[in-house]
């Protein structure tokens, strides 16, 4: 049984009774000890309120289905009413999301297409990422034919502290699940790569993907800043795949070769690629 986020495959001894209905829906993590629930992203809380929002013009509304980056559809808690719809963002077990609990409103507007306004970041623009523009475009489209509506929809931020008022918040995801990092979740990940002779240890979802096109015999692993915690557990194989950023983070370096080298002090490194 694999998990639909990352495609890592479970131990056949974890698994429980009701398990491949949890794991399928993407909203929980199977660790040997229990459960570790993911949250949603902004994309796919803003998206939810979009969908809520549109269709409460033609019936009561308390859920919604939602479309994600991943493929995978999530139900998703809503409020709405003539045209007005809140959703508030879960970020799961994760323990340190400061986004947590930010209540985005969405409202239909006369205009065609979707309109952001109050609460989100702005820099140049409005802060919406590729992925997240995406999805919210593919839900909006989808409620306005199943809907026959023909307007478009206005997405706010609502906060409760100042600081967020002040700076907004981006509207963010590349998979529409926001990973529950915390003690247990670094630990479980380690526990299942170790199981597999040859891992793409990597930094966040983009490199994920370049790892699974460049290293095709390896298995990908996201493990964000906690590269050299793996690296150090993992007896096989590694190739390392990440951003500059983040790499210079934990390696104190961007150039792959001193990324490689000091990488190799932690585990069997073949390879680093900076993406």
């Amino acid at each position: 049984m694999r998990d639909p986020i990352e495609l890592y495959e479970y131990p056949k001894e974890w698994i429980r009774k009701g398990a491949e209905k949890r794991i399928s829906s993407g909203l929980y993590i199977l660790t040997p000890r229990g459960w570790l629930r993911r949250g949603i992203t902004t994309g796919t809380t803003a998206s939810a309120a979009v969908v809520a929002s549109i269709s409460s013009l033609k019936q009561n509304v308390r859920r919604v289905a939602v479309s994600t980056p991943a493929g995978i559809r999530v139900e998703v808690a809503v409020s709405a009413e003539n045209g007005v719809a809140r959703a508030r963002k879960f970020s799961g077990d994760h323990a340190f999301d400061a986004t947590d609990g930010v209540v985005f409103v969405a409202r239909t507007i006369g205009e065609e297409g979707i309109r952001f306004g109050r609460g989100i970041a702005r820099e140049d623009d409005f802060v919406v990422s590729q992925a997240a523009r995406q999805q919210l475009m593919e839900n909006y489209r989808r409620a306005c034919q199943d809907f026959g509506y023909g307007g478009g929809v206005m997405i706010e931020a609502e906060f409760t502290r100042k600081s967020e008022r002040l700076n907004g918040i981006a509207i963010l995801g590349t998979t529409g699940f926001v990973e529950p990092w915390c003690e247990e979740l670094l630990k479980t990940k380690i526990e299942i790569a170790r199981r597999y002779e040859r891992i793409a240890v990597t930094t966040g979802r983009e490199s994920w993907k370049a790892a699974r096109e460049l290293f095709p015999g390896f298995q990908p692993f996201v493990f964000g800043v906690h590269l050299k915690e793996i690296l150090s557990a993992h007896g096989g194989e590694i190739v390392v795949v990440g951003k500059r950023g983040l790499l210079k983070h934990v390696f104190g370096s961007e150039n792959p070769e001193d990324v490689l080298k000091s990488a190799r002090g932690f585990g069997n490194v073949l390879e680093v690629v900076v993406c």
